[in-house]
């Protein structure tokens, strides 16, 4: 349990330090994902799901200069961003519904380094996972500020060309989320918890061997 911790502290830490004093623009489409619950492996497949929406959407939306054609691209590819996440869900073994919208979302106040994001709607890409209680994790969609990074394969919050902001885990509790229904993962939850695990240690090994 106690390896668990560390390495669930250490992913935020970690997502925390991507944070830069960029700033959120103005014109923005923010993602939002709500794991389903708090536990090892909830979280863990959320990143998984993280990681898969944001190459989609980054591939989708190249060289897209307006808000509005971003948000045209989400709007029609929403079919397909929820058989991303389904296919995730799928291959890990879970069985949790969910769901992927694009609206006004409230956001609680958030604050990372110097910069305070005030509570309230923003308009952003909405995935919930089964029951959407977990801590959630989100990112600037548009402009893409978010990219899946090639040495490691996890989205960060960050550009090609330049330093920008802002990714983060956080607690959930004044999100007011899409429903979404929940089903019980059933018996191989132990296994997958083991899984999951190694999967969290070789991230964090592979980032410890990054600083070297």
């Amino acid at each position: 349990m106690a390896i668990m911790v560390l390495i669930m502290s250490w992913e935020a830490q970690k997502m925390d330090a991507a944070v830069v004093q960029g700033g959120i623009p103005e014109e923005a489409i923010r993602l939002r994902i709500l794991a389903n619950s708090d536990s090892p492996s909830d979280q863990l497949v959320k990143r998984i799901v993280r990681d898969e929406i944001v190459k989609a959407m980054n591939s989708w939306a190249a060289g897209q200069q307006t808000i509005e054609q971003a948000r045209e691209t989400i709007r029609t590819k929403l079919p397909e961003l929820q058989g991303i996440v389904a296919d995730v869900l799928a291959s890990r073994g879970f069985s949790y519904d969910s769901t992927a919208e694009l609206g006004m979302v409230e956001f609680p106040t958030k604050m990372y380094g110097s910069k305070v994001y005030p509570a309230g709607e923003y308009e952003a890409l909405l995935i919930t996972i089964g029951e959407g209680k977990g801590q959630n994790w989100w990112c600037v969609l548009f402009p893409p500020l978010c990219f899946v990074d090639a040495a490691t394969g996890e989205a960060s919050a960050a550009s090609a060309d330049a330093e920008v902001a802002a990714a983060a885990a956080g607690d959930d509790a004044a999100v007011q989320k899409a429903s979404a229904d929940s089903a019980d993962a059933g018996a191989g939850e132990a296994p997958k918890a083991k899984f999951f695990l190694w999967e969290l240690l070789q991230s964090l090994i592979d980032w410890i061997k990054s600083l070297f």
